[in-house]
Formats: C-alpha cells, sequence, structure tokens
C-alpha cells in the first residue's frame, strides 16, 4: 500500500497528493480521490498555444491533438465526478449530457459538437477537415476554463 501526503493545492480547494512508490508523484485531486493533474496538465498544454486564426500547418496540427486529448480526459474526469455523486453514464455524449442536467456544464450540445469534431481527426485526414476541427478549438477552451472552474468548487 503506497503512502499517502496530502497537502493544499495552488488552487487551494484541490489536494496535492503524493502517492510514494508509483511513476507520479505529485497527484492533485477534487472530491477526495478524484485525480484531475492529467486534465490539469493537458489545459496547461493547449493554453500554452498562441492560437490565431489563420494558423501554419504545424501549429494547427500541434492545437488539434491537444484538444483530442484535453478533450478525453475533461470527459473522463467528469464521467469520475458523476460517479461519485451516484450518477450513471459511460459514453461521452451520456456524460455530457448527464453533467449538463447535474449543472457541471451549461450546454452539452456543444461538448457534443466538441466530440463529433473530435471523431473527425480519427478516422480521416485532410486540410478542410483539420481545418474545420482547428475552428472549435477557440470555443473548446473558453469551455474548458468553466468546467476547469466548475470542478474547482466541487464540494
Amino acid at each position: 500500500m503506497p503512502t499517502i501526503v496530502t497537502s493544499n493545492f495552488p488552487f487551494g480547494c484541490l489536494k496535492k497528493t503524493s502517492y510514494y512508490n508509483t511513476m507520479e508523484k505529485d497527484t492533485y485531486c477534487i472530491l477526495s480521490d478524484i485525480i484531475v493533474t492529467p486534465l490539469y496538465k493537458a489545459k496547461c498544454s493547449l493554453e500554452t498555444l498562441n492560437l490565431v486564426t489563420t494558423p501554419d500547418p504545424i501549429l494547427r496540427d500541434a492545437a488539434i491533438q491537444r484538444f483530442e486529448y484535453t478533450l478525453e480526459l475533461a470527459w473522463k474526469t467528469l464521467k469520475r465526478v458523476l460517479q461519485k455523486r451516484g450518477l450513471e453514464a459511460y459514453s461521452p455524449r451520456e456524460v455530457f449530457r448527464v453533467a449538463a442536467a447535474d449543472q457541471l456544464i451549461q450546454d452539452s450540445a456543444i461538448w457534443i459538437e466538441f466530440i463529433e469534431r473530435r471523431n473527425l481527426t480519427s478516422h480521416t485526414y485532410n486540410e478542410s477537415t483539420a481545418e474545420r476541427v482547428y475552428e472549435v478549438i477557440f470555443r473548446f477552451k473558453q469551455e474548458l476554463d468553466t468546467l476547469w472552474q466548475k470542478l474547482l468548487t466541487l464540494k
């Protein structure tokens, strides 16, 4: 059994937990045991990109990749929060619908649109598809910020 040490997270409402005997030394949690470190790191990674309306292909592709894995972490984090609240949802679409009903996000439709755009990238790659996906990243960053702030308030 790993030793657990708890202290305050820089945001004040999260716990910083060090699990010794594991690869990850600093793990940030909400609601006692929901690990949000990967989501936080992905969010920061996406924020470091200087998004512009007409990006060069390298910036666009980097932004799309960061969007993909950050979206994946967002829905999986929401799924764990919902489970902790006694609510079941299994697919990303279902998670976003239940999260909206539980007031964790404002609009499930925009999050479902993010999933649809992300799914475009996994089936084929061409310039017009990449541009369509890139377009939603600006809105995604806003929605992700709102979600993050909501997660920080959970008790």
